[in-house]
């Protein structure tokens, strides 16, 4: 069948080209008025929509052309898909997205290079699957603001902890806002079921197209040689399988003829060992892999593709009534039991330690308030969930019933509030005592980040309506984002710059972990009347000049880099 006697299935309607049209007229012309022309069934039928156009397949289809099918040919061959412009676009747009990160990435220490290719991938997303804002997806939208934020402390900061969290982080954050922008989700973002979802469609989606490029190529391929059985390019290539044992055979003749001749191919393996082929084949497969992976990602969320399926397409069937099981009754026992011995606890912590009346023989008050806020933060994080789960699955009961529960509920909030305020304060003691770490630093933002969740739980517990994920979900991120822009490393350095020049007690081994965030703080110390310490401060500086001042890439570069090397221009 020739190229103009295809028809071309665009949806549902078909389009006819070349002879077929004029024939089409023709009839349409001599058929009596009111009469319509006779479509096959075939020709009806709904045709796959994998983001190509397809010609129509059978023998009703091919039988409306008086002279294009050969006998030897089976009519019910279908024909090679037909892919739009925009979709080739879209592969060579995958293909430069691939090199991009190649040539950012491959070899190189992240920095600038983040947000660089997070811009160039949402270009591409953006050009191909063009979303179109609304109000059922504001979450999505708002999910912008941290994925950029969060790409962009790469650039800003370095430290190492936060930007190994952000490696891992940063890649969901964009499949949760890119799948929820595209309406490829089939949970709502504060079910559940939205985490399955997540991890189920990220795999899918990046691996179950990759073979749609090797097909749009090959139409690319088939078009520009005609439509021919055989492309131009697969010919080209059977010609190079051919010619390169001719081309070995002529080599060898031609140099035994020759000696000049001879001597300059003597020298192509030596030019040939200068290549470096496993950085290149690395280069190569890192290239092709994320070209795929894109490819087939967004690919799928062009078309919506959903990987999970629920009784009303967003969310599980059963209503909220239907999910609460457990009996008031034997949770209000439960809880009012636990509430008294929180309730004891809070006395003793009003008591002792902020209160610092007399302690029992044998105990110190350093030794009281330094311990324990390790114990205090694992029960605050089982009152968390304690409370998530009696308040999605407890029967409400009578209205006494309901209203007692909701009472004992927020006094065992309020006394998990009070052991958090307890486990900051002796975190706080425990800082001045040993000093601030990373990790200590890191407790103190975590008991911040539960005591605001305890607020919403307040909330959550006089207002049935609330899901409690959806502000859960909100404040995690928000806190995830602010945590990478408070500055760590530089909040530790200050304050044990500060406590030093107190107590006269620091961890300068400490300091040599830190990132070039506090190099700023670590030059004071150089200035310091103490020699030991201005000579181990010096002692770090000068190693930090000196991986300062190495070379790079532009690709790695950094503002917390920079900020220190301009803390070290007087050194």
């Amino acid at each position: 069948m020739t190229e103009d006697n295809k028809h071309i299935a665009i949806g549902e309607q078909q389009v006819l080209t070349g002879p077929e049209q004029h024939r089409a007229a023709s009839m349409e012309q001599s058929q009596p008025a009111g009469s319509e022309l006779h479509q096959p069934a075939s020709e009806e039928k709904h045709q796959p929509n994998d983001g190509a156009m397809e010609a129509p397949t059978g023998t009703n289809a091919a039988s409306t052309d008086t002279n294009a099918v050969p006998a030897d040919i089976p009519a019910d061959i279908p024909a090679a898909p037909v892919y739009l412009k925009e979709d080739k676009l879209f592969l060579a747009g995958a293909l430069l997205l691939g090199i991009l990160f190649t040539w950012l990435f491959y070899g190189k220490d992240p920095g600038i290079s983040v947000p660089l290719f997070v811009i160039a991938f949402y270009m591409l997303l953006f050009a191909y699957v063009r979303p179109v804002p609304g109000k059922k997806d504001l979450f999505a939208w708002f999910l912008c603001v941290p994925v950029m934020l969060i790409s962009l402390t790469f650039f800003m900061y370095r430290n190492i902890t936060l930007m190994v969290l952000n490696i891992l982080a940063l890649p969901w954050l964009i499949i949760m806002q890119t799948v929820l922008m595209t309406g490829a989700n089939s949970y709502r973002w504060y079910s559940p079921g939205i985490i399955a979802d997540l991890f189920l469609g990220a795999f899918a989606r990046s691996l179950i197209h990759l073979a749609k490029p090797f097909r749009i190529f090959a139409s690319i391929l088939r078009s520009r040689s005609g439509g021919g059985k055989k492309s131009t390019g697969v010919r080209i290539l059977a010609g190079i399988v051919i010619a390169l044992p001719i081309l070995l055979i002529l080599v060898l003749l031609l140099s035994s003829a020759d000696m000049v001749f001879g001597k300059i191919m003597e020298n192509v393996p030596e030019y040939l060992d200068t290549i470096n082929f496993d950085r290149f084949l690395g280069k190569a497969f890192v290239t092709v892999f994320i070209f795929l992976i894109s490819f087939s990602y967004i690919w799928s969320l062009k078309r919506k593709e959903k990987f999970l399926s629920s009784a009303n397409g967003l969310i599980s069937g059963k209503t909220a009534d239907e999910k609460r099981k457990w009996d008031p009754v034997v949770l209000i026992t439960v809880t009012a039991s636990i509430d008294l011995l929180y309730i004891f606890f809070v006395i003793i912590q009003f008591t002792y330690l902020f209160g610092r009346s007399g302690l029992p023989e044998g105990f110190t008050y350093s030794e009281y308030a330094r311990s324990g806020f390790t114990e205090l933060i694992v029960v605050s994080l089982l009152n968390m969930g304690l409370l998530a789960l009696t308040l999605t699955y407890t029967k409400k009961g009578t209205c006494g019933l309901h209203s007692t529960f909701r009472l004992l509920s927020t006094i065992t909030i309020c006394c998990t509030l009070v052991m958090l305020a307890s486990a900051y304060y002796r975190m706080l003691l425990y800082e001045e005592a040993y000093g601030f770490t990373f990790l200590r630093i890191m407790t103190q933002a975590f008991m911040i980040f539960l005591f605001v969740l305890f607020i919403i739980t307040i909330v959550r517990v006089w207002n049935d309506r609330l899901p409690l994920l959806k502000p859960y979900i909100a404040v995690a991120v928000i806190a995830f984002t602010v945590i990478n822009y408070i500055n760590v490393d530089a909040i530790i350095a200050s304050k044990n710059v500060e406590r030093y020049y107190k107590t006269g007690k620091i961890d300068m081994h400490y300091f040599s972990n830190l990132s070039n965030d506090a190099v700023s703080e670590l030059v004071k110390l150089a200035d310091s009347g103490d020699p030991e310490v201005a000579e181990k401060a010096r002692e770090i500086l000068g190693r930090r000049k000196e991986s300062l001042y190495a070379d790079s890439d532009w690709q790695s570069f950094n503002l917390a880099d920079l900020r220190a090397k301009w803390a070290l221009s007087g050194k």
